[in-house]
């Protein structure tokens, strides 16, 4: 039990979010006026509609939309519940543009968002972060390029933005995008400037896409002017375009050599959020069918590819770590483990976009107006289900 004068770890959560509501809710005041004030200095703010338009001229390639049937997924203890309904996964189209200043003015903010004619262009999800370093902007050094390369706009906030999973997905796969698009002459010699994540994992994934650290610009310390620009559009951020996972694929595998025979059963552990309350006896029951523990430590890249490309059933309380299953061979199986309060389908979606099987479980009865509500609330496992889903996959089916 917490100490009485020590809050609870969901109350200290319950205190933050109450803290960034009143901050957010500041913040758009101050955004409504200074948004006020520019409209009448004659910039325009696109949506991510108009910005599409306004670049249509300047595509370099287009990826369309397209759709997923995803299917029914019933708890394997409790047949009748059903942990997701069966839906359409519909994509978003997503291009990339190349746009050249010539004698238009064009600016890159510190927040990676890009100015072009007196257009605020919006390329992700929206340009909320421009007023951020309206009325005291940062001081930073100035850097000129010819060709730049700005793949994302929005500061990192640890709440919305700023894990594994909106890297690999929102960052990295748009570079990827981006290189298919270009003469590597030219991918080689651009500068790419936006918000730096500051991680390890993203200097492994600069590294596998070609971008030495001389190329690489934290647009929150550096101006950068340019004569060339190349944009690309974040797509939809549950369902990403399935063109952005074949790329990420095809740059993060390749030169690897192939996976072993062998196929591992593991479990990925949770040190941050979303743990699992009993899982001392969780892993208790997972070591009984052959299960590895694959604790929540530090690796690279390339050593997490590796797990994931030598799994075979992969599960775990669901978490960032499982954007790895990008790197699954076809037939692998995920099983994500919930709490009842939050339960999130982008790795559903993006397991049956790899050809993976998927199964999910949680304890409890879920709530019918929000499946957003415990975005951080750990969650408990009961063994006897727990039990009763393996012996279901294992003992009458193999893997």
């Amino acid at each position: 039990m917490p100490h009485p004068t020590t809050p609870s770890t969901k109350q200290t959560a319950r205190f933050r979010r109450i803290r960034q509501l009143l901050a957010t809710g500041r913040q758009l005041i101050l955004a409504k006026g200074i948004k006020w004030a520019y409209k009448k200095a004659g910039v325009r703010f696109l949506t991510k509609e108009q910005t599409v338009s306004f670049l249509e001229p300047y595509q370099l390639i287009t990826h369309p939309v397209t759709t997923l049937p995803l299917p029914k997924i019933a708890d394997l203890a409790q047949p009748a519940k059903i942990c997701f309904e069966p839906v359409t996964a519909k994509t978003e189209p997503v291009s990339v543009w190349h746009y050249d200043v010539s004698e238009q003015r064009a600016k890159l903010l510190p927040y990676g968002g890009i100015i072009i004619q007196r257009k605020l262009l919006c390329t992700d999800t929206n340009t909320d972060d421009f007023f951020r370093n309206v009325i005291f902007p940062p001081k930073r050094s100035t850097r000129s390029t010819s060709v730049l390369i700005a793949p994302w706009s929005h500061y990192l906030d640890g709440f919305m933005w700023g894990g594994y999973y909106d890297y690999v997905l929102l960052v990295a796969g748009k570079l990827c995008r981006i290189k298919d698009a270009l003469p590597e002459s030219v991918f080689k010699e651009a500068l790419v400037a936006y918000p730096l994540f500051d991680t390890s994992y993203e200097r492994d994934y600069l590294s596998l896409l070609g971008i030495e650290s001389n190329q690489l610009v934290d647009s929150r310390k550096t101006t950068v002017s340019f004569d060339q620009c190349l944009l690309a559009n974040a797509g939809h951020w549950f369902y990403p375009n399935s063109a952005d996972v074949a790329a990420l694929r095809k740059y993060v595998l390749a030169g690897r050599p192939p996976a072993g025979n062998q196929r591992n059963r593991i479990y990925i552990s949770r040190s941050g959020r979303r743990r699992i309350l009993n899982e001392d006896e969780v892993i208790h029951l997972l070591k009984a069918y052959n299960f590895q523990v694959i604790e929540d430590i530090p690796r690279s890249v390339t050593e997490q590819v590796t797990i994931f490309q030598n799994a075979d059933f992969i599960i775990g309380p669901h978490g960032a770590s499982f954007t790895n299953i990008l790197w699954c061979q076809p037939g692998a199986h995920l099983f994500e483990l919930f709490a009842a309060t939050y339960t999130p389908g982008f790795f559903r979606y993006l397991a049956e976009l790899l050809g993976l099987r998927y199964s999910a479980y949680y304890h409890g009865v879920a709530p019918t107006d929000n499946w957003a509500k415990g975005l951080e609330d750990d969650m408990y496992i009961s063994i006897s289900e727990l039990k009763q889903c393996l012996d279901n996959l294992f003992l009458t089916t193999s893997t």
